[in-house]
């Protein structure tokens, strides 16, 4: 079985002023950089979510897809959808999703959530820390692209209540609870240190 990733950058970033999170730099890096090294290094291939700078983004990843039109800037489930579309049109069987602004995930977190998921690849994998779910972080079959779309159409925007439809399974990422330190606002981007 073959999964992409797909990189989540296309949020309007309204805790960071509006300014495009992903290119914000944190330790000296765009945070969006940071995730695409990872991500590619336990994926063949890199999908990339954006609706803004296409020239930085198409830098990142082998495909640069972007909110459809009367779905822009409704949420990280539209960025999804443009992506499961993609991978699925390319022959993957799921994606691997990643959003931009948690750049100390590393390649060890993102293979032990892929370890999980091919435990059963027909489900969702959302990650889970400290009994918190974190859906954006996880995998996710291009089989459930037309159900998402279905779901959108109706004017849903509820990340995990999707996942919950579908039987969404969660995996234990405790060892990795660092990583998922968000970096969303100015004063975010100042802690230098990876925790």
């Amino acid at each position: 079985m073959t999964i992409a990733g797909l990189l989540l950058a296309g949020g309007e970033s309204r805790r960071m002023g509006g300014d495009d999170k992903g290119r914000l730099a944190w330790q000296g890096t765009p945070m969006a950089s940071r995730v695409a090294a990872a991500m590619t290094a336990v994926v063949p291939a890199l999908i990339v979510s954006a609706n803004r700078h296409p020239a930085f983004y198409r830098s990142l990843g082998r495909w640069l897809v972007s909110d459809p039109p009367g779905l822009r800037w409704q949420g990280p489930l539209v960025g999804l959808l443009a992506g499961l579309e993609c991978a699925r049109q390319e022959g993957f069987a799921a994606v691997l999703v990643c959003p931009c602004d948690t750049p100390t995930v590393t390649p060890s977190l993102l293979a032990h959530v892929l370890a999980a998921y091919h435990e059963a690849p027909e489900r969702p994998l959302m990650a889970e820390v400290d009994g918190r779910v974190h859906p954006l972080h996880g995998v996710v079959p291009v089989a459930l692209a037309e159900d998402l779309a279905e779901y959108l159409s109706a004017g849903e925007r509820r990340v995990f209540r999707f996942f919950r439809q579908h039987d969404g399974r969660q995996v234990n990422c405790d060892a990795f609870a660092a990583q998922f330190t968000n970096r969303n606002t100015p004063d975010d981007l100042c802690q230098e240190t990876s925790d």
